[in-house]
This record gives structure tokens, sequence and C-alpha cells, in this order.
């Protein structure tokens, strides 16, 4: 096995537009048009539990689309996301295809949350270090014109 396990680390980034907060929001959103379609599904194989079916799916899409529009607010809309795919996977229910659908979901927002701030990290120090290297050659510049004037 190549490298080190990744941690499960569900801070956000410091990038307000980085990769961890793309992966998880577009995640997040696809599970939500899942949840319709699992509703609609649902409602033709459940027709005696229609009104609860809505209600639930209603409710868990809204919850995952709010909760897409709210990661840049720290660390807790993360962490709600991550619970969120509790319901995704016990649609299994009723739906059986959710058994697999959900924990897939579940394992791409994890990997989104993980991976995307390894990504975002490391351009932030790709950026620090191009940030440096352009400093001192303006320095340097700056330095060498104001000696020979």
């Amino acid at each position: 096995m190549r490298g080190t396990p990744m941690p499960l680390d569900l801070t956000p980034s410091a990038r307000p537009h980085g990769a961890q907060r793309m992966l998880s929001a577009t995640t997040l959103t696809i599970e939500a048009l899942v949840v319709l379609f699992a509703a609609l599904a649902a409602h033709q194989l459940v027709p005696e539990h229609r009104g609860v079916t809505w209600a639930l799916a209603g409710s868990t899409g809204l919850a995952l689309l709010a909760t897409a529009g709210l990661l840049r607010r720290g660390a807790w809309p993360y962490v709600l996301g991550a619970l969120l795919q509790i319901p995704m996977i016990a649609m299994g229910a009723v739906i059986p295809a959710m058994w697999v659908l959900g924990p897939a979901f579940a394992v791409l927002y994890v990997y989104g949350v993980i991976r995307g701030r390894r990504w975002d990290a490391e351009k932030d120090a790709v950026d620090a270090r191009v940030l440096a290297e352009r400093a001192a050659e303006d320095s340097a510049a700056g330095g060498g014109a104001d000696r020979a004037s």
C-alpha cells in the first residue's frame, strides 16, 4: 500500500472556491437529484405511504441542497453533509437500489472532502512558493536598479 492512510478530516479548506468545496457541493447536489428520483420510484412502489415518502424525500433533498450552499460557512456543514448520508443509505428500505447508491455516494462525499482538502493544501503550497519566488525576483530586480542610480 502506498502512502499513508487518509485520516477522516472534515475541516474545511481555507480556499473559498477550492476543490474540497466544489467536490462536496457537487456530490450533495447530485444526491438531491437521486433522492427526487428515488421518491418518484417509491411513489409507485409504496402507494400506501406516499405522503411519508414525499415528506422524507423532500426534507432530505432540501437538506442536501441547503448543506451544499452552506459549505463556505465552516466545518459544521461538512459534518452535516456526512450525517445526511445516513438517510440516503436508509432509503434502501424502500428502494433496494439505494443500498448500493447510498454507500457509493457516502464514499464519494467523504473522498471529496478529504481529497479536496489535500488538493487545496497542495495548491496553497504551490501558490506560496510562486509568490515567494516572485517577491524574491522583484526585490532582486528592485535592489539592483536602486544601486545603479
